[in-house]
C-alpha cells in the first residue's frame, strides 16, 4: 500500500499547480481591466467553483446595470416637468383667447350696435310692418350680435370642479408654529410644496431599500447595493439642484415659475442629496473595507494606482454638508451677506470634489457634466438681463443713472431711466457701486414700462421706478448716502433682470381683487395701472377692480399719490374701488428736538464708494458729450449759417446741457416761508455768484453734464451743521400741504378732515362717518383700523356676477395667510354656483 500516499501526493500537487496556474490567468485578466472598475470591484463570475456570495454579486443586482437608479430619477422629475408645463401653456393660450374673444365682440359691437340713448320714434311705414324698427313701446332693438362665450375646455365643469378641489387643498396655508417669546416663529412651506418634496423623498426612499440585496455577505465581494444606489440617486439630482438655483434657467422658461420661488425646490433638494449622501456613505462604515480581505483584494486590483480609502467620498461630503447647514433659514438670514459671498464658491468646490469621488464610473461623469453646462448656459443667458452688456446703449460697462427721492416715513424711492423693458408685477436686481460694490440686492418695479409713461430722460427711455422702505444693511446705506450727499447726486445703477412677475393674464379675469400690506403695494401698482390701461383699451375683460391697502399711516399714500390719481380719474366708471386700512397713529414728541444732519466723520468705506460713483459718472459725462456732440454738429452748422463766433457758442450750449432726471429733484420751498431744508441766509450766496460748483474745500468743480446748475450744491452738503427742528419741520411740512390742497384742490383719497388724537383712538376700529358716506359715491374709503380680510372677501364674493376672479396678495405673511385661507374657502363656489369657472390666487413674496 505505500504507492496510495504516493499517488495522493501527486494528484495533490496536479491540483495545486491547477489551481495557481488559474489564479494567475484572473489574476493577469483582471490586472488589464483595473482601470474600468470602482470601489464596487467588479470580479469576473461565474464557475462551478465560485463562492456563493461572488455568484450573488453578479446576478442580484450587478454593479454594471446601478446607474438605471440615476435614470430612475431623471424620469421622475421629466414627468414632473413636462405635467407643470403643460399646465402653464394651458392657462396661457386660455387667457389669451378669452381675451382675444373679449376684444373682437367689443369691436364688433362698435361697429354695429344702435346707441341706447336714441330717441324711440314711430313711423307709418315701419310700425305697420313686422320688424319695428322704432317701436312705440319696449326697449330698441339692436343689430348687433350677442356676445359668443368663448368656447373652450375650461368651460367644463368636472374639470373646473377638479380643479377647485384640488386648489383648496393647496391654497390652505399651514399656519406658523411660535416656539418661544422672542423667537422667530416656524413657517412652513406650502401644501403643493410639502407634496412634491414628499412624493420625491418616498421616491428616492423606495428606490434606495425596495431593491434587495442592502447588502452582501462580504466586502470582498463588492460595496453594498445600498450605497450604489443612493450614490447614483444623489449625482443625478445634482443637474436639478444648480438648475432651479439659477436666475435665468430652463425650468422658470417652461413653467413660467420665476427662480425666487423654484428657490423653495433648490433648498429642498439640496437636502435630499445630502441624506442620501449619507445613505451612501454608512454602508461602507458598517462593512469597513479593511475587513472579510477586502482591503487585500482592493489592493490587487488597483496596484498601479493611488487611492485614498473613503478620502475622496469626505472630501465631497464636507463642502455638501457645509451648503446645507448655512442655508438653514435662521442661520441664513442671520448671515445673509456671508451666505450670498460663499454660497457660489463652495458650490464650485462640491462640483470638483464631485468628480474627483465619481472618478468616470458608470454615468456618475454624465450627469455632473450635465451639470456644467447648465451652470454655464445660465450664465451666458443672463448676459442679456444686465442693462450694461448692450454696446449699443448709453449704459455699456457704466450702468444706468439713478436719482433717490426720499418719501414720507422714511421710504426711498430710486428713478432708473432705462431702456430696458418690464412687465408688470417683475423685479430687477439692484447693484449700485457708490453704495456697494458687491451686494445685488432684489426690488420689485414699481412703475409701468408703456408708452403713455414717456421719460424726460429720453425718446426710448422710461422711468424704472423702486420704490422700498429701508431696514438695514444695503438699503440703510443708500439712505445715509442720501442724507449725506443731498437731493441733487446721482448714482450709478446696474440692474439684473427683469425676472418673476405673475404667470397668469390679469386682464383676463372678469373680477380681480387686490390686496396689499404696507410697502407691498409696490407689486400691485403696476398690475393695476396696465389693468385700467387695458380696461379704457377694450383688451380686458375685467368688470371690477377692488384694492384694499393696509398701512400704517395716511403719509405713506403719498409714495403712490399720482399713480392713485390715474387710477381714480382714468379707470372706467364704477369699475375701480380702493379701500385704504390706517392701522397706526403718528404720535409727534413735544419739545423741539434738534436733530444734526452734519456727520462727524466719514466711513472710509463711504468715500471709497464715492470715488467709484466719479469713475463711472465721468465715463458717462464724457460719453454723454461726445455722443451729443456728435448727433448736434449738424444742427448746429445750420443754425450757426456760416457764422464761427454763433457756431462756438452753440458748441459750448450743447456741451453744457443738462439730461434731466425725473423726480431727481426736490421742489424748491416758496420764499414767503422758509422749510425745513430751505439753506440760511449767510448760505445762499449772492446773486454774482458763479454759476459752477464748489467743492467742501471750496475749489471750484468743473461742470458736468450729469449735475444740475445749482450754485451751492457742494456748499449745502457739509461745510456747515445744519440744525433741525423736528416740530417746526413738520408744521412747515403740515402748513404746505394744506395751503396747496386749497390753491390746487388737490386729490382727495376719501379723508373728510385730518382726524385728531382723540378720534384716531376713539375711530380706530370704525368707519369714519364723513368716509362711509363718501364711500357709496365714489367708492374710494379710508379707515382707521385693521382690515378683515375674511368677512371683505367673502362680501365681494357675493357681488361676483363673471366667470372668472383672481385675487392678488403681497404683504406681511400674517396677511398672506388669511387671503389663502379665505380663498381655499371661497373655491365651493366653483362647483355649488353654476356659471363660476374659478378663483385664482397669487400671493407676491413680501420681500420682493
Amino acid at each position: 500500500m505505500p504507492a496510495l500516499p504516493e499517488l495522493l501526493a501527486r494528484r495533490a500537487g496536479i491540483a495545486l499547480e491547477f489551481v495557481h496556474d488559474a489564479a494567475s490567468l484572473l489574476e493577469r485578466g483582471v490586472l488589464a481591466s483595473a482601470p474600468s472598475l470602482n470601489k464596487r470591484i467588479l470580479i469576473p463570475c461565474c464557475n462551478s467553483s465560485s463562492p456563493p456570495g461572488l455568484v450573488e454579486a453578479a446576478t442580484r443586482d450587478p454593479w454594471q446595470k446601478s446607474g438605471k437608479y440615476a435614470l430612475g430619477w431623471v424620469y421622475f422629475s421629466i414627468i414632473l416637468l413636462v405635467l407643470t408645463s403643460i399646465l402653464r401653456w394651458y392657462n396661457y393660450w386660455n387667457d389669451k383667447i378669452r381675451v382675444a374673444v373679449h376684444k373682437d365682440s367689443v369691436e364688433q359691437a362698435m361697429k354695429t350696435a344702435s346707441p341706447d340713448t336714441d330717441y324711440e320714434l314711430s313711423a307709418l311705414e315701419t310700425d305697420k310692418s313686422t320688424k319695428m324698427f322704432f317701436p312705440r313701446e319696449g326697449p330698441l332693438p339692436s343689430s348687433a350680435e350677442p356676445v359668443k362665450e368663448e368656447a373652450s375646455f375650461a368651460n367644463s365643469r368636472i374639470l373646473n370642479s377638479v380643479v377647485a378641489i384640488s386648489r383648496r387643498i393647496f391654497y390652505y396655508p399651514i399656519p406658523a408654529v411660535k416656539v418661544r417669546n422672542g423667537w422667530q416663529p416656524v413657517v412652513f412651506p406650502s401644501i403643493g410644496t410639502i407634496t412634491i418634496v414628499t412624493a420625491a423623498l418616498a421616491f428616492v426612499i423606495l428606490y434606495s431599500f425596495v431593491p434587495q440585496p442592502l447588502f452582501y455577505q462580504g466586502i470582498e465581494f463588492g460595496s453594498p447595493p445600498l450605497a450604489i444606489r443612493a450614490g447614483m440617486l444623489a449625482v443625478a439630482m445634482i443637474p436639478w439642484i444648480v438648475g432651479l438655483s439659477m436666475k435665468a434657467n430652463f425650468i422658470s422658461m417652461m413653467t413660467g415659475i420665476g427662480h425666487e420661488r423654484l428657490s423653495v425646490l433648490h433648498r429642498w433638494l439640496a437636502y435630499m442629496c445630502l441624506l442620501l449622501s449619507l445613505i451612501h456613505t454608512v454602508p461602507f462604515y458598517v462593512t469597513p473595507i479593511w475587513d472579510q480581505g477586502g482591503l487585500t483584494v482592493f489592493k490587487a486590483y488597483f496596484q498601479n494606482q493611488n487611492f485614498y480609502i473613503y478620502g475622496t467620498g469626505l472630501a465631497a461630503l464636507v463642502p455638501l454638508i457645509v451648503l446645507c447647514l448655512h442655508s438653514l433659514p435662521p442661520l441664513r438670514n442671520k448671515f445673509h451677506e456671508l451666505f450670498v459671498t460663499v454660497h457660489v464658491p463652495i458650490s464650485i468646490v462640491l462640483l470638483g470634489m464631485l468628480f474627483w469621488h465619481c472618478h468616470n464610473y458608470l454615468t456618475s461623469w454624465s450627469y455632473l457634466w450635465a451639470t456644467v453646462a447648465i451652470w454655464l448656459v445660465s450664465y451666458i443667458i443672463r448676459v442679456f438681463y444686465l442693462n450694461w452688456t448692450n454696446p449699443f446703449r448709453m449704459s455699456f460697462l457704466i450702468g444706468e443713472e439713478a436719482a433717490v427721492t426720499l418719501l414720507p416715513e422714511n421710504a426711498l424711492k430710486i428713478t432708473v431711466p432705462t431702456q430696458m423693458k418690464w412687465k408688470p408685477g417683475q423685479y430687477v436686481y439692484l447693484r449700485m457701486p457708490g453704495i456697494s460694490m458687491f451686494e445685488n440686492h432684489p426690488f420689485t418695479i414699481a412703475s409701468l414700462c408703456s408708452e403713455d409713461f414717456p421719460s424726460a430722460y429720453g425718446e426710448n427711455y422710461r422711468d424704472m421706478v423702486l420704490v422700498f422702505r429701508p431696514f438695514g444693511g444695503f438699503t440703510k446705506r443708500v439712505l445715509e448716502s442720501a442724507l449725506d450727499h443731498g437731493p441733487w447726486h446721482t448714482y450709478r445703477a446696474f440692474l439684473d433682470g427683469p425676472y418673476g412677475g405673475m404667470r397668469r393674464s390679469m386682464e383676463s379675469f372678469d373680477h380681480v381683487v387686490m390686496i396689499a400690506g404696507g410697502s407691498g403695494v409696490t407689486a400691485l401698482v403696476s398690475q393695476l395701472l396696465d389693468l385700467i390701461k387695458r380696461m379704457r383699451d377694450g383688451k380686458a375683460v375685467t368688470k371690477t377692480v377692488h384694492v384694499v391697502w393696509a398701512l400704517k399711516r395716511p403719509e405713506t399714500m403719498e409714495w403712490f399719490k399720482e399713480e392713485l390719481r390715474i387710477c381714480r380719474e382714468f379707470a372706467p366708471p364704477d369699475t375701480v374701488t380702493c379701500h385704504f386700512y390706517i392701522t397706526a397713529a403718528k404720535r409727534l414728541t413735544r419739545g423741539g428736538t434738534v436733530v444734526s444732519a452734519q456727520t462727524p466723520t466719514r466711513p472710509v468705506s463711504m468715500v471709497f464708494h464715492d470715488k467709484v460713483n466719479n469713475v463711472f459718472q465721468n465715463i458717462a459725462s464724457n460719453r454723454y458729450s461726445t455722443s451729443s456732440a456728435q448727433r448736434n454738429s449738424l444742427l448746429i452748422r445750420t443754425e450757426a449759417n456760416g457764422d464761427p463766433e454763433r457756431e462756438k457758442e452753440l458748441r459750448q450750449e450743447n456741451e453744457d446741457r443738462i439730461q434731466p432726471l425725473p423726480e431727481a429733484h426736490m421742489k424748491p420751498v416758496r420764499s414767503t416761508s422758509r422749510g425745513h431744508l430751505s439753506p440760511s441766509p449767510d448760505r445762499r450766496g449772492s446773486d454774482h455768484t458763479p454759476s459752477r460748483s464748489r467743492s467742501p474745500d471750496n475749489r471750484v468743480s468743473q461742470e458736468t453734464p450729469h449735475l444740475p446748475p445749482h450754485p451751492t450744491l457742494h456748499e449745502k452738503r457739509r461745510s456747515r451743521t445744519l440744525s433741525l427742528d423736528i416740530t417746526s419741520a413738520h408744521e412747515v411740512r403740515s402748513t404746505q400741504m394744506q395751503q396747496a390742497a386749497t390753491d390746487q384742490q388737490a386729490y382727495d383719497f376719501g379723508f373728510p378732515s385730518t382726524p385728531t388724537e382723540f378720534q384716531k383712538n376713539l375711530m380706530r376700529f370704525a368707519f369714519m362717518p364723513a368716509a362711509a358716506t363718501k364711500a357709496h359715491k365714489t367708492g374710494w374709503t379710508t379707515e382707521w383700523g385693521r382690515p378683515d380680510i375674511a368677512y371683505m372677501l367673502k362680501q365681494m364674493s357675493e357681488e361676483w356676477t363673471g366667470k372668472r376672479t383672481c385675487v392678488f396678495v403681497c404683504g406681511p405673511p400674517g396677511m398672506r395667510v388669511d387671503v389663502s385661507r379665505t380663498v381655499a374657502g371661497l373655491q365651493g363656489k366653483v362647483w355649488t354656483e353654476k356659471g363660476r369657472e374659478e378663483i385664482f390666487l397669487h400671493a407676491e413674496n413680501y420681500a420682493l
